[in-house]
């Protein structure tokens, strides 16, 4: 059974966020296709570009990424049972923003490159090394199934000064 398609998704930790995820069983989970597609649907009605199954309302090791808006950027895909088995030694920062902390845009330093191994919706297994954005945007994803959150990965102060500028904004 997938989580309803019309969960709002509200600013803050919520239970499932914290806790790490358990691998997908493609006999007994359900049908994977299906949850890809309510998935994606989901990160696209919300403007997102990634978003894990436990942010879904699923305790499962699944994610979504892709865009069709964002030039140079994947078509949306799930990513079902990942395990990243080398990261770069290189880092760089960048802004991210998550759909379980709306608006809230940090600045998080993450390795440049992965190389990840995954299965799709059909079962099959990738193996792939990732640079660039869709790196880091994997590894945000990643760390969801983890129960680590993009808030985890900075300072309280970052997080407080952040936090009071978007409170400014609003």
């Amino acid at each position: 059974m997938s989580p309803d398609l019309n969960m709002e998704i509200k600013l803050g930790v919520h239970d499932t966020l914290t806790t790490p995820s358990i691998a997908w069983d493609f006999k007994t989970d359900g049908d994977a296709e299906l949850l890809e597609k309510e998935m994606i649907e989901f990160m696209v009605a919300n403007h997102g570009v990634g978003l894990a199954a436990n942010q879904f309302g699923l305790n499962k090791r699944v994610f979504v990424i892709g865009s069709d808006n964002v030039p140079g950027f994947p078509q949306p895909f799930a990513v079902f049972n990942p395990h990243i088995l080398e990261y770069s030694t290189e880092q760089a920062l960048f802004k991210e923003g998550c759909l379980s902390y709306p608006d809230l845009w940090l600045t998080i330093k993450r390795p440049d490159w992965i190389v990840a191994q995954y299965q799709d919706s059909k079962g099959n297994l990738h193996e792939v090394k990732i640079d660039g954005y869709l790196a880091r945007c994997f590894q945000h994803e990643y760390d969801h199934l983890d129960g680590i959150c993009f808030v985890d990965k900075v300072s309280q102060m970052k997080l407080q000064l952040a936090m009071k500028k978007l409170r400014k904004t609003k």
